[in-house]
């Protein structure tokens, strides 16, 4: 191979190249120093021997446009693309000298020690948000891992390796039906070859989650081969008989997130960060909202490691294994020999690559070549992926969060997003508020009023800030938005259960308000002893959100709840018919395209106690919105509708 020292000391563009830090399969890596903006940066060119495969350069400046598309505080920033003098192109990156997430758990392995499952879900929180961005925008990851997760100096982790990344309307760039990923974190559809979407990628992120709580991969074993077979037809331990000190919450997202078939897993992203918030609040963390995120200080690295390995410094092709998907899923095939399960096969083309590779902790972390079968009509039995995601608008994605600057952000931005604390809960668990904006008409959306029933509304929550604190232009300036993340965070998760809409002293917060208020209320036209509480307002978590709205100018509440099966935009009213509700609800209707019309009416039910009903009795407008689904998010729809109620109250 070549000798990578050569490029020390020599300038590409405006950037100085001062030492070689790492040597990957694609790729030679390089701290250098952009001497325009004055600021450290990572310096990938490519290795010479593949400079003049087209393939590999159109690869090579994909990872490149790829990363650059997304705007994200947890992804790492490309700043530009070049080529050098010898014909190798370039990428200058965001530098990051922290160490990894790998680090992290073997330093916890080598204590005999695992990560809480607090710092363990700290951790994956960011890397979820950052895949709401990701696929948000079309792209599926395919090679998460621990050792792709790097950490800032101050613990924030930066996802990186966006090199083999899929953009779903991109043309493929690897030879036909071939996918590449790492044997010990690839999700079984990926193993078999088959199709992949955003789901692929949060199997990765479930087996990151067992290992940092387990400190082992839930599949393991000496040959990459016989990893892929586990992934697809065999099941792990489960997490709990390793750690039994766990939640059954966390114990539950874990397994989601590992299920054999894409449809038993988290729908998407956005569902996923709303059952990390949900099993954080449970183990008793907090879950960051916004661009607030903090890692606990007890998860902080205990040392650091000077080298950057961001978008592929490990081996991009360090094995290379042809996997033939027909009757057995893991034949293996090539020229004239033979190899067994208990064997990998390296291309004598890559053999080179593998043997200069960047030492790794063991093969199972390599990164592999898999080559799914042809029919006898020459097509791939993988075709191309399809993305459950909404496709990619001409704004920055929905979700991204306001990425770090080199500079403190500007004064205005930090004054007009904050997080303030309403209430607390039975628990003593913290009810937040996220404000945007600083206008006089005061708009106010609530998530989790029933959290373990309706999960889905605390997701849509957590995503309307990640949304608004990246797009703080759409908050208009005669408004003040705030959004109530989880307005009841002590229930245990049931989707559509009546246990999931009561809090620790089994009352039903939305039974509890001063409107037909009853102790014992009703729910699906059955009476439930308890429910309303001993008195109207009973309940801090009540009082909380009473006190908020009550106590400022409030125009417009929104109480996302759960379920309608088209969704329904219902006004409040106590007495008669709604007294100022009615507009709000049929603004917001028509531009989720949900039904409008009062729940009540439609469905034959009295509510009592009911929080929209009472605050339309106060002159206040509010509507109860009936999501889809209790798990999954509809995001487009509703953010047509807050974009619409929020511009409405500009005046």
């Amino acid at each position: 191979m070549s000798d990578p020292q050569p490029f020390v000391g020599q300038q590409l563009d405006q950037f100085q190249i001062q030492k070689h830090i790492a040597r990957g399969g694609m790729a030679d890596v390089y701290l250098g120093y952009d001497v325009d903006l004055e600021r450290r940066v990572a310096l990938k060119i490519m290795l010479p021997v593949l400079a003049t495969d087209e393939q590999f350069v159109a690869r090579f400046r994909r990872e490149a446009q790829t990363a650059a598309q997304l705007e994200h505080p947890n992804i790492v920033r490309v700043y530009a693309i070049g080529t050098a003098a010898t014909g190798q192109p370039y990428i200058a990156m965001q530098f990051v000298d922290g160490g990894d997430l790998r680090e992290i758990i073997q330093e916890a392995k080598a204590r005999n020690e695992a990560l809480t499952a607090v710092q363990a879900l700290s951790y994956l929180r960011p890397m979820a948000d950052a895949l709401i961005a990701a696929h948000t925008a079309g792209i599926i990851h395919r090679d998460l891992k621990p050792s792709n997760i790097l950490l800032r100096p101050d613990g924030v982790p930066i996802m990186v390796d966006l090199g083999i990344a899929a953009v779903q309307t991109g043309p493929k760039l690897t030879n036909t039906g071939t996918l590449i990923g790492t044997p010990a974190y690839m999700s079984p559809e990926q193993a078999r070859g088959a199709p992949v979407d955003g789901r692929s990628d949060l199997y990765s992120l479930g087996v990151i989650l067992y290992e940092m709580l387990t400190g082992r991969r839930p599949f393991e074993a000496d040959d990459p081969l016989a990893i892929l077979h586990k992934h697809v037809y065999e099941t792990p331990t489960p997490i709990q008989e390793l750690r039994p000190d766990i939640t059954a919450e966390t114990a539950r997202l874990v397994q989601h997130c590992l299920q054999k078939e894409p449809d038993q897993r988290p729908a998407n992203a956005a569902e996923l960060l709303g059952e990390i918030d949900y099993a954080l609040q449970i183990e008793g963390g907090r879950p960051a909202t916004g661009s607030r995120y903090v890692l606990p200080p007890e998860a902080a690295p205990s040392s650091r490691r000077n080298l950057w390995l961001g978008l592929g410094a490990v081996a991009i092709v360090a094995i290379v294994v042809a996997l033939v998907l027909l009757n057995d899923p893991l034949t293996i095939t090539g020229g004239e020999t033979t190899t067994s399960q208990s064997s990998a096969a390296v291309d004598d083309d890559d053999e080179e690559s593998a043997a200069d590779s960047t030492p790794i902790a063991d093969e199972s972390d390599e990164v592999i070549l898999v080559e799914t079968s042809t029919s006898d009509s020459g097509q791939t039995d993988a075709p191309e992926p399809t993305d459950t995601y909404p496709p990619p608008t001409n704004t920055v994605p929905a979700t991204a969060t306001l990425p770090p600057t080199e500079t403190p952000p500007p004064t205005e931005t930090a004054v007009l997003i904050e997080t303030q604390i309403i209430g607390q809960s039975v628990n003593s668990r913290d009810i937040e508020a996220v404000r945007f904006g600083n206008g006089p008409n005061v708009v106010i959306f609530v998530g989790g009023l029933h959290a373990g029933a309706a999960p889905s509304s605390v997701a849509l929550a957590n995503r309307a800030v990640s949304h608004f604190t990246n797009n703080l232009a759409d908050v208009p300036a005669n408004v003040t938005l705030y959004i109530v993340p989880n307005a009841n965070p002590d229930t245990p998760f049931a989707p559509g259960e009546l246990d999931g809409r009561l809090n620790a002293n089994n009352v039903d917060i939305n039974r509890n308000w001063d409107c037909r208020w009853v102790e014992d209320a009703r729910w699906r036209n059955q009476v439930i002893p308890g429910s309303g509480g001993p008195a109207p307002f009973s309940e801090p978590e009540t009082q909380a959100l009473a006190n908020f709205i009550t106590g400022h100018d409030t125009v417009a509440v929104v109480f996302w709840e759960a379920r309608a099966t088209n969704g329904l935009s219902s006004p409040g009213f106590c007495e008669g018919r709604t007294l100022v509700s009615g507009s709000l609800a049929t603004t917001y209707g028509q531009a989720a395209g949900y039904p409008i019309g009062d729940f009540e009416d439609l469905t034959n039910q009295e509510l009592n106690g009911d929080g929209t009903n009472w605050l339309d009795s106060q002159g206040i407008p509010a509507i109860a919105v009936l999501l889809p689904d209790y798990e999954t998010v509809d995001w487009p729809s509703n953010l047509a509708a807050m974009r619409a109620v929020l511009n409405t109250h500009d005046n």
